[in-house]
């Protein structure tokens, strides 16, 4: 037979041998992760120091900064609650001072951050505000898109309605400020088109317009505008704006879901984008080569970039954020002219199970093998003091044994999601007459939404023992918490078991009747203890 080519397998390049690019993108790991009630909507950094995160959410917009007792770490500033329904988007004004919300009422709010209030709401939006945006030169002045494809400008001072454009035939999804000035704006949307406006010149009628060739879910421009990049599908495309309108880079399969989300970072070096495929992927915005991605455990709806490249944010469809950071390096003491510089004690293990030896090190910081020496040695003795280290007077001494005892079976079985064995070992193994433990069982099912699961179709026998529970429950409880656990169990236990809807044993039949006159004995004493409330309120 002919002969078989065998070629190497590809492998992965190290660390060493990756690009300067790379290896910063490397750097950046997830320092911080959140978790929202709703979907990760949008989400925009402050353009100024300290650069503070606004993360649209459901109905609320939380502001976040950086931590000041942890590097790498962020903490909720304020968080902003006041809208009456889903906020979709969020843009800072150039100071940093204002923000405008989007809601999918119809309404964009502007909110002054320092206070945490709602300056104004500009109304008159024909349907949710889905994008908007301040403009650089005139800080009054800001345009919001809309669902129902118009571009609106409005005066922020005074809240006026300046001039409404019929931008998009389909959803406006972004807009930003274009490159001839205040009243230029670059505009996309689902109608798969990419447009410039110029109300100066052009009102009406947009000075540029380009297809995509696919719904355009968003959108960012580079520093000046003259450069527009649209993503949209699964391709991302940069466009020259400011003069031809023609493609410049493009890149048709960045991912294999729908990317809906593209940011820039300080230097418009990099372009980064987020995917339904669950990947953050950076690329070279000159030649759109692949520098790095960052695999999420869902699919991503939205990604910043912070404005000084020390850090980005990744939003998740599952309420789920995390924010990616370099380790900062420790800076060293400078040493004083005359300062005497003291060595550190360093406590190293000898050779297998030798003893520990003690040093000086004389130099003013310790070498990389002493440290992990140092550290090895703690993780083995599994103390952070060192074994060596004698409590203090105000220290609590913590005992290190192990567990004595047997972990509890109920423990066990909560723990192994054992519901069904949970049931038998309540109708067996529980007392009725103190039922406050069975009780405690049937509460934590409840919370754990098990209860229906633990009871459905349990046959005759445990049916019937499980009646017979509840009958001497029945008897001694007169706790209303107890009544309530009492009777849902009951409820629970009918409609979860065919063989009790309606029993056919006479056994069955016999512990139903015990049951039923036990609830027709509770009903007379409520009866009674009505009308004797009603004759204390009569007095």
């Amino acid at each position: 037979g002919e002969p078989l080519e065998v070629r190497p397998l590809l492998r992965a390049k190290r660390f060493e041998d990756l690009v300067p690019e790379t290896k910063a993108l490397k750097e950046l790991k997830p320092s911080f992760t959140r978790k929202e009630h709703s979907r990760i909507t949008s989400a925009s950094f402050s353009p100024v120091a300290p650069y503070r995160l606004a993360v649209v959410s459901g109905t609320k917009v939380g502001i976040w900064q950086p931590a000041a007792l942890k590097e790498g770490a962020l903490e909720e500033g304020k968080s902003l609650t006041k809208f009456k329904d889903v906020t979709l988007c969020a843009s800072w004004r150039s100071d940093g001072k204002l923000l405008l919300v989007g809601e999918a009422s119809g309404s964009c709010a502007v909110i002054e951050v320092e206070k945490n209030t709602i300056l104004r709401r500009l109304r008159g939006h024909g349907d949710a505000v889905t994008c908007a945006a301040y403009a650089e030169t005139e800080k009054s002045r800001c345009a919001t898109g809309c669902k129902d494809g118009k571009l609106r400008l409005w005066d922020v001072a005074t809240s006026e309605l300046l001039s409404t454009m019929e931008a998009h035939d389909d959803c406006l999804k972004c807009c930003a400020v274009g490159p001839v000035g205040a009243g230029s704006w670059i505009t996309a949307g689902h109608d798969q088109m990419v447009k410039l406006w110029d109300e100066r010149s052009k009102p009406d009628k947009p000075a540029i317009a380009v297809n995509h060739g696919s719904p355009v879910e968003c959108g960012c421009a580079f520093p000046g505008a003259a450069l527009y990049a649209s993503g949209g599908g699964t391709a991302v495309k940069v466009w020259d704006l400011a003069m031809t309108g023609k493609v410049l880079q493009e890149l048709n399969d960045a991912h294999s879901k729908v990317i809906m989300d593209l940011d820039l970072d300080d230097k418009a070096a990099t372009l980064i984008s987020a995917s339904f495929d669950g990947f953050v992927k950076v690329f070279n915005s000159v030649d759109f080569t692949h520098l790095c991605s960052y695999k999420q455990t869902g699919p991503c709806t939205c990604v910043a970039w912070r404005p000084d490249g020390n850090g980005l944010m990744v939003g998740l469809d599952d309420g789920s954020w995390q924010f990616r950071s370099r380790a900062g390096k420790t800076k060293k003491k400078a040493v004083g002219e005359g300062e005497l510089v003291v060595g550190k004690r360093v406590l190293r293990r000898g050779k297998k199970d030798g003893p520990l030896k003690d040093e000086d090190d004389d130099e003013e910081e310790e070498s990389e093998v002493e440290i992990q020496k140092s550290k090895k040695w703690k993780r083995e003795e599994g103390f952070l003091r060192g074994h060596l280290h004698q409590p203090e007077l105000e220290d609590h001494v913590v005992d290190q044994q192990g567990r004595t005892g047997r972990e509890p079976k109920v423990t066990y079985l909560f723990r192994k999601f054992e519901y069904r064995k949970l049931a038998e070992y309540l109708f067996y193994y529980t007392k009725p007459r103190e039922p406050s433990y069975g009780l405690s069982i049937v509460s934590q099912l409840l919370e754990q939404g098990a209860l229906a699961s633990a009871l459905s179709e349990m046959g005759e026998e445990l049916c019937f023992e499980a009646l017979r529970w509840l009958q001497g429950a029945y008897s001694v409880s007169s706790d209303s918490l107890q009544q309530s656990l009492i009777n849902e169990l009951l409820l629970q236990l009918i409609d979860c078991n065919e063989c009790l809807r309606p029993p056919q044993s006479q056994k069955l039949i016999g512990a139903m009747e015990k049951v039923e006159q036990m609830i027709l004995k509770e009903l007379q004493n409520q009866e009674a203890l009505f009308e004797t409330t009603g004759a204390i309120e009569s007095i």
